[in-house]
C-alpha cells in the first residue's frame, strides 16, 4: 500500500523531511568515500551515495554535498578530489567516516595512500576514480559537483549497499527485504 505526500506551494513548508527522505531511501544505492586534501595539508574525507556517472566524453561523473555539512567548505574550494565505491566489506569504514571527526584518517591510516593528484586514495575499493573539479551547481541546500576523472581503478569486489537506512552486501540487504507478491 503506498501513503503519498503531496508537495505544494514551498516546498520546504510542506514537505515532512523525514518521510521524504525514507522515500527517497527505498532507492537501492553504492556507498562511497570521498576525500580531498585542503592546501595546508589538512585531509577531509566523507561518506556518500550521491554519485553518479555524467559523460564518457569528457569523463565526468558528479557527487553532491549538503552546504552546511562541516566539511563542506573543504571541497568547494578543492580543486581536487578522490571518490572510491567501498567494498561489501567497509561497512566499519563507511560509519566511520559518515560522523564528523577531527580527523577522520587517523583511525585508517593504513589503508590509504596518496592519490596522484595528493589526495588521499582508499587502497582497498571496488573502484576509485581521482578527479580534477571541473564545476559546481549550487542547487537547494546541496551543492552538485561535477569531476573530471583524470585516472581510475577497479576491481572484481562486490559493492557496499545503501538502502533504507542499512548498509550490507547485496545478499545480506536481500535478506532482510520481504518477497515480492
Amino acid at each position: 500500500m503506498y501513503s503519498w505526500a503531496l508537495i505544494t506551494g514551498d516546498a520546504a513548508d510542506t514537505v515532512d523531511a523525514r518521510q521524504l527522505r525514507q522515500a527517497l531511501g527505498a532507492f537501492p544505492t553504492g556507498v562511497c568515500l570521498v576525500t580531498t586534501t585542503m592546501p595546508d595539508g589538512k585531509r577531509e574525507g566523507m561518506t556518500i551515495n550521491s554519485f553518479a556517472s555524467v559523460s564518457l566524453d569528457p569523463p565526468l561523473i558528479l557527487w553532491s554535498i549538503r552546504d552546511d555539512t562541516r566539511s563542506a567548505e573543504a571541497f568547494l574550494a578543492s580543486r581536487s578530489f578522490n571518490l572510491s565505491v567501498l567494498n561489501a566489506g567497509q561497512r566499519e569504514l563507511a560509519w566511520h567516516f559518515a560522523k564528523p571527526a577531527a580527523d577522520k584518517f587517523e583511525r585508517y591510516a593504513e589503508a590509504f595512500e596518496a592519490g596522484s593528484n595528493e589526495c588521499p586514495r582508499l587502497v582497498d575499493s571496488v573502484a576509485t576514480f581521482e578527479c580534477s573539479t571541473y564545476s559546481r551547481h549550487q542547487e537547494g541546500d546541496h551543492t552538485i559537483i561535477l569531476g573530471r576523472v583524470d585516472r581510475f581503478s577497479r576491481t572484481e569486489t562486490p559493492p557496499l549497499l545503501f538502502h533504507s537506512g542499512q548498509m550490507g552486501s547485496l545478499w545480506e540487504l536481500a535478506a532482510t527485504l520481504a518477497q515480492p507478491r
